[in-house]
């Protein structure tokens, strides 16, 4: 299964994604990380990972993945990259690190000034997901970038489930709610993980989003907090993410939804 995990900058996409990772991995699950945040600096860091080698410089770089992408580019069975179906032992071992048994994917990294926008990073996650094929028993966890351009880019079409983080604020709450109808012309169904909240908190932000659609309230927790703060690995175990790995492991896509590509 691959779920994408998005929200807005600053509501915690990248803790739920570790903490998630971690769980799955500890159930039993063989999980893939993949980063596809162009600005996303401390991921490896949460997950208490090296930084692999980044995919799109090992693709040659801007310059080489600009070609490798284009219409013309032959596309070989043996290339790694574009091959369909990908599998994930197809993915070059230089580019995965590993975090006690998890691992980790960088896509693309945004390194120096004026060296253009982050559109062929969101070609590169949009190739790789869209031909990635997981086992039964595989989990691919997308950290997205934050905001709604992977919606634009149709990374999305590539998922089988949208999890969207919304912290205590009505400009994530809209977002929350944006990222629903996004979800749904692309033939996804998509979830939300209340971040940071008290009761008071939840009652207030359920009455703007559909409570059927809430999986998870995560309460704020000042150890997580000053873990994070450090750029130091999440190491806690909190009750309210098992939830989540259960939904996901119960998890039915509708035969009704069929991705519009």
């Amino acid at each position: 299964m691959k779920i994408m995990i998005c929200g807005k900058g600053g509501s915690g996409k990248s803790t739920i994604t570790t903490l998630l990772a971690r769980a799955l991995n500890t159930s039993g699950k063989t999980v893939l990380v993949v980063d596809t945040d162009e600005s996303n600096l401390c991921l490896n860091r949460l997950l208490g990972a090296q930084l692999p080698e980044v995919l799109m410089e090992n693709m040659g770089g801007r310059k080489g993945a600009k070609e490798k992408l284009h219409p013309s580019f032959p596309h070989k069975p043996e290339d790694a990259f574009f091959k369909d179906p990908l599998t994930l032992a197809d993915l070059p071992p230089v580019c995965l690190a590993d975090a006690d048994g998890i691992r980790l994917l960088v896509v693309g990294k945004i390194k120096e000034f004026g060296e253009g926008c982050a559109c062929m990073i969101g070609s590169i996650s949009k190739a790789v997901l869209s031909r990635l094929r997981e086992g039964a028993d595989e989990v691919v966890l997308i950290d997205a970038e934050a905001g709604l351009e992977h919606f634009g880019r149709r990374v999305d079409a590539g998922c089988d489930l949208i999890l969207t983080v919304v912290d205590p604020s009505f400009e994530s709450i809209l977002m929350a709610d944006r990222t629903r109808q996004l979800a749904e012309a692309a033939g996804v169904q998509a979830f939300f993980i209340l971040n940071k909240v008290d009761d008071a908190v939840r009652e207030a932000m359920e009455e703007r989003l559909d409570p059927e659609k809430v999986i998870a309230c995560i309460p704020r927790d000042e150890t997580l907090f000053l873990q994070s703060l450090r750029g130091e690995a999440l190491t806690m175990e909190i009750k309210e993410i098992k939830a989540v790995c259960q939904f996901i492991t119960g998890y039915k896509k509708p035969i009704s939804l069929q991705v519009r590509l």
